[in-house]
C-alpha cells in the first residue's frame, strides 16, 4: 500500500532528519557536549548595557563575538512641523524649477565635452552663451543667482577658468 505525501511534508521530514544527523555529529565531537560550558551568575557579570546576556566558556574554546550593545536611550521626540511655515509651489515655480535643471544638466554636458585640453575659454564662453541665452526669463529670478553661481564653481572645477561677475553677466545678453 503506498502512502502519498505531499512536497511540503517530505521537504519538513528531509529538513529535520537533516538537521538531526547535523547536531549528532556536532555532539559526537565533542562541540554540544553539556560539561563544555561554564554559565555565570548574573551577579560576577560585571554591568554592561549589553542585551545579550554573557556567556563565560571554559579554557581551550574561543570566547563568544557578540555585537555591540545598543544604545538604549530614548528617542528625543520629533518636532511638530508649523504647516504655516511650508510654502507649496505654484506651477509657475515647478516649471522654472525644471527648465533650471535642465540649464544646469546642459551646462554640465557641455561642460563634460569641451574637445581642447586645456579648455579654450572663448570656446568654453561662446558655447555656455548659447545654452543659457534663450532663458533669459531667469533674469528677474532667484534662479539666476543660483545658475550663475552653478557656472562659475563648474568652470574653476572643471576647467580652470574663474569668472567675474560681469563675464557671467555677459553669458545671458
Amino acid at each position: 500500500m503506498l502512502v502519498q505525501v505531499s512536497a511540503i511534508e517530505a521537504t519538513v521530514v528531509i529538513a529535520v532528519g537533516v538537521l538531526g544527523i547535523y547536531y549528532w555529529v556536532l555532539y559526537r565531537f565533542g562541540i554540544l557536549k553539556p560539561g563544555n560550558t561554564k554559565l555565570v551568575l548574573s551577579e560576577n557579570i560585571p554591568d554592561n548595557n549589553d542585551i545579550i546576556p554573557r556567556v563565560m566558556l571554559a579554557k581551550g574554546y574561543s570566547k563568544m563575538i557578540l555585537p555591540p550593545a545598543i544604545d538604549t536611550s530614548p528617542m528625543p521626540e520629533p518636532e511638530l512641523i508649523n504647516e504655516s511655515d511650508l510654502e507649496l509651489l505654484d506651477e509657475v515655480d515647478t516649471t522654472l524649477l525644471k527648465e533650471a535643471e535642465i540649464v544646469v544638466e546642459k551646462i554640465q554636458d557641455t561642460i563634460n565635452h569641451i574637445a581642447s585640453d586645456p579648455p579654450n575659454p572663448e570656446e568654453v564662453t561662446s558655447k555656455i552663451h548659447a545654452i543659457v541665452s534663450p532663458y533669459k526669463l531667469f533674469i528677474e529670478t532667484e534662479y539666476y543667482d543660483s545658475i550663475n553661481t552653478y557656472i562659475a564653481l563648474a568652470l574653476e572645477r572643471d576647467c580652470g577658468m574663474k569668472l567675474s561677475p560681469e563675464d557671467l553677466q555677459s553669458l545671458w545678453n
